[in-house]
């Protein structure tokens, strides 16, 4: 694999492509089939994981709870065909998610150039290749025009050689750079599907699988948006490169030649920057993914006691009639008559109420019924006994 795809004298930004594409589908394809081996860790974890899921269906419906209809079996079902399929089929994954990640942000970016270019549109890549074949010429020119004294914080040929030269690289790491660390990454991804595909049967585990199609995605767009940065900074570099060839082939340099080559340096760095903002941006793009999630059991079990619950919330909500205002008003009426009784009694000592779970008590003692006033404290009826009355019985 390595011999197959390494190129003998190709130019810098080439063979890294080259290389690096080639390597990075090697590595998907390899770490892929090692993790879904058969007798693998991930290939027996994927097993028990399919295992459990079944399991746990069988025994909602066994017992009949979390309310499991004849939809979601079905979606059970095409759940476990998925994860088979994504865990044990290269040839699909390549087809379908490979593919995508990394050949279709390159298309529509073609589609793109092709637009803002016009026909003439060429690689942005191979004028990344001349441009940095440029800079590093006018990096020599304007180091043989330099003392063996010069400092590169004076200006003069030192410094426009040092921003020549550092512009070039910083235009190299901030466009192919992130292409390529882009596509390692990705690549490794791709590779532990297996892995991520039993991570797809529970709810608990789903968020796993929305933060990796999240990092997926966010790397496949982001090359994208560095090849579309890149023409636009060649376009307008392509000024100060064309004053840089000039003051080559002259083989002359004045002091106030050193603006092209700093013009060089600050749009390298603008666009170093346009890129970590770009990478913002994807990534705050990419977590709005949201998979679907699947009601909570309880929810699900109390599916009737919610209808019934709607049924009558609905029902209350409807006009009353008018002898329901009626009965209301009279309602009201009664209560506020009793309230008005109660605050035209006198102040007094109250008797406590004492209710039995038998009933209320015949006692008026206990039931704090109503005694006439000066009755309260009657003597009984018994005749008086004295101590005479005794010695005359006996």
């Amino acid at each position: 694999m390595v011999a197959a795809c390494a190129a003998a004298g190709a130019p810098l930004v080439q063979g890294l492509i080259g290389a690096v594409d080639c390597h990075v589908h090697g590595l998907a394809e390899t770490g892929y089939t090692a993790l879904a081996a058969p007798g693998s860790p991930v290939a027996t974890l994927l097993t028990a994981l399919m295992t459990l899921y079944i399991a746990f269906v069988g025994y909602k419906l066994v017992l009949g709870k979390g309310g499991l209809r004849m939809g979601d079996i079905t979606v059970s079902v095409i759940k476990l065909s998925l994860v088979m399929a994504l865990a044990t089929n290269w040839a699909l994954v390549e087809t379908v998610i490979y593919d995508a990640l990394f050949n279709a942000p390159t298309e529509v970016g073609g589609l793109l150039l092709g637009q803002l270019s016009g026909a003439s549109a060429t690689d942005p890549y191979a004028g990344l290749q001349s441009a940095f074949d440029a800079l590093q010429k006018a990096a020599d020119h304007f180091a043989s025009r330099a003392g063996a004294s010069d400092s590169v914080m004076q200006g003069g040929p030192g410094f426009a050689a040092f921003a020549v030269n550092g512009g070039g690289m910083v235009m190299l790491l901030s466009s192919l750079g992130v292409v390529l660390a882009c596509k390692v990454v990705l690549s490794v991804l791709l590779a532990m599907t297996p892995l991520i595909a039993g991570l797809l049967l529970f709810e608990t585990t789903k968020g796993l699988v929305e933060g990796w199609l999240k990092a997926m995605i966010a790397l496949a767009v982001l090359p994208m948006i560095a090849t579309l940065a890149l023409a636009l900074e060649l376009a307008m570099l392509a000024p100060s490169l064309k004053a840089l060839a000039t003051m080559r082939e002259a083989q002359q340099f004045a002091p106030l030649d050193i603006g092209p080559a700093v013009t060089v340096l600050v749009l390298a760095l603008v666009f170093a920057v346009v890129l970590v903002l770009a990478a913002i941006a994807v990534a705050v793009t990419a977590a709005g993914l949201r998979l679907p999630r699947a009601a909570s059991a309880t929810r699900d079990g109390n599916d009737a006691t919610s209808v019934s619950t709607a049924r009558y919330a609905a029902s209350e909500v409807e006009p009353r009639s008018r002898a329901a205002h009626i009965a209301a008003a009279a309602v009201a009426m009664e209560r506020h008559e009793g309230q008005s009784t109660a605050s035209a009694s006198p102040a007094g000592p109250r008797r406590l109420t004492l209710v039995s779970d038998r009933g209320p008590s015949a006692d008026p003692a206990l039931t704090g019924a109503a005694v006439p006033l000066g009755a309260s404290y009657r003597r009984p009826a018994s005749p008086r006994l004295g101590a005479s009355s005794a010695r005359r019985d006996t």
